[in-house]
């Protein structure tokens, strides 16, 4: 005979009403169980894995030892995927870290480049500058000659 929930009698004497805590989180955890439980549902549609089934009560035989022993093999079922959605929460925020280190060497490297790139065109602008104001001295010191030999010029031909 196959064991079911109906199948378990509950001593009323042994319910215990639930913690503050635990009071707390079932509503918030009750949409993500549900969700949890769906996914589980579809997943054992598509492939069956081997499932821990309940002992079944025998005629006289002890149905708290069956309770105590489905409750148990949902205990495990909940640690092992309390564990697996731990470890795959590490590994989630393991590779955010290394994208995140990666992406700020990135953009350290970048500018860096671009830092050098821009010291680069100062410096070569600070180079045409000095070179535009030494040709700009040039050709001033050259017109004002050119004045002087011109002015010369006027007043040697205005004495005459």
């Amino acid at each position: 005979m196959s064991s079911t929930f109906e199948d378990i009698l509950v001593d009323p004497m042994l319910a215990v009403a639930p913690t503050e805590v635990e009071a707390e989180i079932q509503p918030e955890m009750q949409a993500e169980v549900q969700a949890e439980v769906q996914a589980e549902i579809q997943a054992e549609i598509a492939e069956p894995a081997p499932v821990e089934t309940a002992p079944s009560v025998a005629p006289g035989g002890d149905p708290t030892s069956a309770a105590a022993r489905l409750l148990e093999i949902a205990t495990r079922n909940a640690d092992q995927l309390l564990n697996e959605a731990q470890a795959e929460s590490d590994a989630m925020r393991a590779a955010a870290r290394d994208e995140s280190d990666q992406l700020v060497a990135e953009a350290r490297t970048e500018a860096e480049r671009i830092r050098s790139e821009l010291e680069q065109s100062r410096a070569e602008a600070k180079a045409e500058i000095a070179e535009l104001q030494a040709t700009g001295r040039a050709h001033r010191d050259q017109m004002r000659e050119h004045l002087h030999e011109v002015l010369a010029r006027v007043e040697a031909t205005e004495v005459v």
